[in-house]
This record gives C-alpha cells, structure tokens and sequence, in this order.
C-alpha cells in the first residue's frame, strides 16, 4: 500500500464518527415540516346519485342491445364459424412460425405452443370420432416431422437438446391423444 492511499484511508476512517453524527438530527433543533404529526383525517361526504335523463321510450335498436340471437341453430352456426376462424388464424400463425423456426429467428417453445393451441382447436370443433383420429394422425405426422428437423438443428449445433426434448414431448402428446380417442371410438 502506498502512503497516498494509506492516508486517504485513515483519514476516511477518522472522520466517519463526525459524518455519522452530523447526518443524525439533534434532540435541540426544531422539527423539521416532515416530522410534523400528520393531519387527521377529514370525513368523505357521501356519494351523491347522478341524475339520469328521462327516457320516454327505449331508443337502442334490438340488434344493438341483443347482439346474440336466441335461436339454438343460430347459435351453432355462430358458434362453428368462430371455430373454424379460430383455426384458420392458428393455421397462419403455425405457418409463419414454422418458417421463422426453420431460419432461427424464433425459439422451439413459440412453434410447439402455437401447435398444440391449432391441435386443440381443431379437436374442439369436431365431435366425429374418425375425423379426430384423421385429424390426430395428421398432426402426429406433422410432429414426427418437427421432431426430425430439431434433431438436424441439434445435431447442426443450432439448437440445444432442451428443444428436442420440447418435440418429442409434443409428439408424445398427440400420440397419446390419438390412442386415447382410437380406445374412444372402440
């Protein structure tokens, strides 16, 4: 240690009794406006109702104030074409993603997410057994592919095995949907 800093530490170490106690406030000086007791609190009036303007007559037209008919088949259409939109945005958005995946610039766990949402979108709209096991098995191909194409990337050096751990997983899940709805249909 050379003498300079020898002598700023003793010197640091000296004055910091004198620093500390300046830093306290003293019992004789006056109180500052932050050590004033706070104000009691004041009582809230109590809420006033707000005047509603009359209204002779219901002006909203039935299709505004009812936007959902009432009708059992009109519900089923609305309900099937909110499905089959549903699927088609997932089907984009499995699509794109895909292709962000195949150039890296996205990571496995966004492709298998957007995957597994149009798989279980696609279920959810179907109650015909041989149509989920069709649909299942496409998806179980698409997965077996997915698979394939992370373990090149692993093997490349470009993914690391937690990603084909993810795609087995989501391979494993599809086929364990698939036998469940063939045991179903059985």
């Amino acid at each position: 240690m050379n003498r300079i800093t020898l002598f700023l530490v003793t010197l640091g170490l000296s004055l910091a009794p004198v620093l500390c106690l300046a830093a306290e406030p003293n019992a004789s000086q006056a109180p500052t406006a932050a050590a004033k007791p706070p104000l009691p609190p004041q009582p809230v009036p109590p809420p006033q109702p707000v005047p509603q303007p009359e209204s002779p007559t219901k002006t909203v037209p039935s299709a505004v104030a009812d936007p959902l008919p009432k009708s059992r088949d009109n519900d089923a259409a609305l309900l099937k074409a909110a499905q089959d939109e549903r699927i088609k945005m997932l089907t984009e958005v499995v699509e794109v993603l895909t292709a962000q995946f195949k150039v890296a610039t996205v990571d496995f766990i966004q492709l298998s997410t957007a995957q597994d949402e149009l798989c279980d979108a696609q279920l959810d709209a179907t109650d015909e057994p041989e149509k989920r096991v069709a649909l299942l098995t496409k998806q179980l191909d698409r997965a077996n592919d997915v698979v394939k194409f992370v373990q090149g990337r692993f093997d490349a050096g470009t993914v690391t095995q937690v990603d084909v751990c993810r795609a087995k997983s989501l391979y494993l899940g599809i086929k364990i949907k698939l036998l469940r709805e063939r045991n179903r249909k059985t």
